[in-house]
C-alpha cells in the first residue's frame, strides 16, 4: 500500500518536524500518519517531513531514515543557484557541513544577506549554476534562509557566463575568462579556484 499523499490533494510543505512538535490544532487538522493529538494540539510522533493534506484536514509524517543530514541554524552549507532575481537567490542545497543532503532542500537568500559589503542587484555577483558555500540562518522557515557574510562564504565555482569555460579571479569580486577573456562580478568566497567538491 502507498502511503504517501497524492500532491494533487495535499501540500507538501517541506519542513522537517521532530518526535512532538507541535504542527497546529484540532480545529486545523485532525491527526494521521505519523501524528497524534495531545491537549487539542497535533503533533509529530516521528522525525520526518511534514504533509498537510488540505481536502482532508489531515496532518502527517512521513518519517526520514536514520542518519538523514539535516541543515539547521549556523550550519555550513554548499548550494548551488537555480534561480536569481533583483532581490533574491534560490538554491538548491547538495552538502551540509560537507555531508551530502538527499534529496537537496531549498533555500533562498535575500540581498540583504548575500554579502559582507552592500550590494544594490543582487544579479550583479550571483548567477544561475553558481555554487556557493553560505550560512543557515534560518532552519525552521521554508524555504530555509542563507546569508553569505563570512570571508569563506559566497561563490566557490561557475564558469564563463559567455562561453561555458573556465574562470579565473582577478580581483576580489571579479573573475576573467581563460578562453574569451569575458570579465563578470561575483560575490567570491575567499578560497575560490581552490575548491573541492567533498565525496
Amino acid at each position: 500500500m502507498n502511503n504517501n499523499p497524492d500532491e494533487s490533494n495535499s501540500k507538501k510543505t517541506q519542513k522537517v518536524v521532530f518526535p512532538s512538535d507541535i504542527m497546529g490544532n484540532e480545529e486545523q487538522f485532525r491527526p494521521s500518519v505519523g501524528s497524534y493529538k495531545e491537549n487539542h494540539e497535533i503533533r509529530s510522533a516521528v522525525f520526518g517531513e511534514q504533509f498537510i493534506d488540505k481536502n482532508k484536514y489531515q496532518a502527517m509524517v512521513f518519517a526520514l531514515p536514520k542518519g538523514a543530514v539535516i541543515p539547521r541554524r549556523y550550519d555550513t552549507v554548499i548550494a548551488s543557484v537555480f534561480k536569481v532575481s533583483r532581490s533574491s537567490v534560490k538554491l538548491n542545497i547538495n552538502y551540509v557541513n560537507n555531508k551530502p543532503v538527499i534529496p537537496s532542500s531549498s533555500a533562498i537568500m535575500h540581498i540583504s544577506d548575500a554579502s559582507r559589503e552592500y550590494i544594490n542587484e543582487i544579479d550583479d555577483y550571483y548567477c544561475a549554476g553558481d555554487i556557493i558555500r553560505a550560512t543557515v540562518i534560518d532552519s525552521k522557515s521554508y524555504p530555509l534562509q542563507l546569508e553569505c557574510k563570512k570571508n569563506d562564504s559566497g561563490v566557490i565555482f561557475t564558469t564563463c557566463v559567455k562561453c561555458g569555460e573556465h574562470v579565473e579571479k582577478i580581483k576580489r569580486n571579479l573573475l576573467k575568462c581563460t578562453s574569451c577573456n569575458w570579465k563578470q562580478s561575483r560575490n567570491t568566497a575567499i578560497d575560490f579556484g581552490n575548491f573541492t567538491m567533498p565525496t
